[in-house]
């Protein structure tokens, strides 16, 4: 359950939220809305390519530091 930290328009700030409670992403005019269901919509500053960014990167180094915790990448010289 990776949490993403972003920055929200309408009250500044920061906020987290569970990445796997994301519905969908949209654009409205200038700004992205994050939906995460019925009376949980925010407004935040990242567009939706950072945000696809920041989560595949989450993703990627969580399979790599599972990967080098079995022992599984033991040997290998390439980085994963």
């Amino acid at each position: 359950m990776p949490l993403l930290k972003l920055s929200r328009i309408n009250k500044g700030g920061e906020i987290y939220l569970n990445s796997e409670m994301i519905r969908f992403i949209e654009i409205e005019g200038r700004s992205t809305t994050i939906n995460m269901g019925p009376g949980n919509v925010y407004a935040v500053e990242e567009t939706p390519e950072n945000i696809s960014n920041m989560l595949e990167e989450m993703e990627s180094a969580r399979i790599r530091n599972a990967i080098q915790s079995s022992g599984l990448g033991q040997g290998k010289t390439e980085i994963i």
